[in-house]
């Protein structure tokens, strides 16, 4: 027997959070709930979608993604209201939701809008997974570190690197040895790919 997607639902309204958990069960879904944000994030979800909603200026959109990159996380989301409008839908696109759509009504109207939005997420789980750990991992390097880790992805020797920022390659040598360690890499390639993670991070997520 397949397993049922879970729709995680962050909705502040009892009411609206039982109609919405009730048309997700009718349309043959898992539903978990959440009255806000704080409940969301202690436990993160580890599969299924997120239905948060986006209300313009009230909505937990933009701490949901900063939280979760503080935590070196990533999960699947769909912002929803009442009565999307553009400007709300590309604010909600741009900071990392999958898709907007209008408050579900009946539980066909989820089933409808749902399937592509599973899929979509399944595809880019384990890209944007990696992406978000790396985009933590290079958060907890220096200034100096970083700009040592710029030198060395440019293919840079540490003598290069050094007369660049006006240091010694002894000095190089150390911060490449500490930010390997800040990044769990084994060797250069290593930090290499974790920074390739990271940038690609913006692409994934659009």
């Amino acid at each position: 027997m397949a397993q049922k997607t879970t729709l995680h639902i962050l909705e502040p309204a009892d009411r609206d959070r039982a109609v919405l958990a009730r048309l997700g069960f009718d349309a043959g879904f898992h539903c978990e709930i959440y009255e806000d944000l704080g409940e969301l994030l202690d436990a993160v979800p580890r599969n299924g979608v997120v239905l948060i909603r986006d209300d313009g200026p009230r909505s937990a959109i933009p701490e949901l993604v900063s939280q979760l990159a503080r935590q070196g996380q990533w999960c699947p989301f769909v912002g929803y209201n009442d009565k999307p409008q553009v400007d709300h839908v590309v604010q909600a696109i741009k900071g990392g939701a999958l898709s907007f759509i209008s408050t579900p009504r009946t539980c066909e109207d989820l089933a409808a809008a749902m399937p592509r939005v599973v899929a979509e997420a399944e595809h880019r789980r384990d890209l944007l997974e990696r992406a978000v750990r790396a985009c933590h991992s290079l958060a907890r390097l220096t200034e100096r570190e970083r700009q040592v880790l710029e030198g060395l992805v440019s293919g840079e020797s540490s003598k290069a690197i050094a007369r660049f920022l006006e240091i010694s390659p002894r000095t190089v040598e150390i911060h490449r040895s500490k930010l390997l360690g800040k990044l769990g890499a084994r060797n250069v390639a290593d930090a290499v790919r974790v920074k390739i993670e990271a940038s690609a991070y913006g692409a994934l997520a659009a």
